[in-house]
C-alpha cells in the first residue's frame, strides 16, 4: 500500500488540498489524519491555552505523537485494503517531528530511537506544500485551524525546519506558495494520478 505524505509548514494549504484530493479520487485514496491534531483536539494541553510553551511539552508530545503516527497509518492501511483503496495520502509523516525538535532530523532520531532511512522508506513520495508564512507572510493567519498556536516567526521556523527534515527522501517535491492554493492543488491532484497510475 503506497503511502504519501503532504506535509508543508503552519498554514501551507495542506486542509485544503486533502479535501480536493478527496473529492477528486473519492475511493481510490484513504486520507490519514494529522496526528498532532487528534492529540490537540483530543485534549492534550495546547500552548498558549492550557499552558506555556516549552522544550518539555514539545518532548512530552512528541512522545505522544510517534507511536500514533504508526499506529494509525497501520490501521489506516487495513481499512483501505477493506475497502479497496488503492493509497493513503497522510497528513504530515514520522519525519516531521524532526522539524519540533531542538538540534533536526539528527537529535529527533537519536532521542526518540527512529531510524531515519527506515522512516522515509515507510513513503513512496513526500510532497511540501510552502507556507503563507514564508511564502506571502502578509497572508498568514491561524483561523483555519483552530488547533494551530504558532505566531509568524515561529511559522517561518517550521516552514524551513519541516523543508529541513525531509530533504533526503529521494521522491519529495516542494511547491512555491506563492503560485496560489488552485495550482498547487493541481499539481498535487498531477503528482497523485501519476503515483496511482506507477507500481
Amino acid at each position: 500500500m503506497k503511502k504519501i505524505v503532504l506535509t508543508g509548514g503552519p498554514c501551507s494549504g495542506k486542509t485544503t488540498t486533502l479535501l480536493a484530493l478527496k473529492e477528486e479520487f473519492e475511493d481510490q485514496i484513504i486520507l490519514v489524519p494529522e496526528v498532532a491534531t487528534i492529540l490537540l483536539q483530543g485534549g492534550f494541553p495546547i500552548p498558549g491555552k492550557d499552558l506555556e510553551w516549552s522544550e518539555e511539552w514539545q518532548a512530552s508530545f512528541q512522545t505522544a505523537v510517534l507511536p500514533l503516527q504508526s499506529a494509525i497509518e497501520d490501521a489506516y492501511v487495513l481499512m483501505a485494503q477493506s475497502n479497496g483503496g488503492k493509497m493513503l495520502i497522510c497528513d504530515r509523516g514520522v519525519l516531521d517531528g524532526a522539524a519540533y525538535t531542538p538540534g533536526g532530523v539528527l537529535e529527533f532520531c537519536k532521542r526518540y530511537g527512529v531510524d531515519v532511512e527506515k522512516a522515509q522508506a515507510r513513503y513512496a513520495a513526500v510532497i511540501h506544500l510552502e507556507s503563507l508564512a514564508t511564502a506571502e507572510p502578509k497572508k498568514y493567519g491561524k483561523a483555519d485551524n483552530d488547533s494551530r498556536f504558532e505566531p509568524l516567526e515561529r511559522a517561518q521556523e517550521l516552514e524551513k525546519a519541516t523543508r529541513q527534515a525531509w530533504e533526503s527522501h529521494p521522491r519529495r517535491t516542494i511547491l512555491d506558495g506563492k503560485r496560489g492554493i488552485v495550482n498547487v492543488i493541481s499539481e498535487v491532484i498531477g503528482i497523485v494520478r501519476f503515483l496511482l497510475s506507477t507500481k
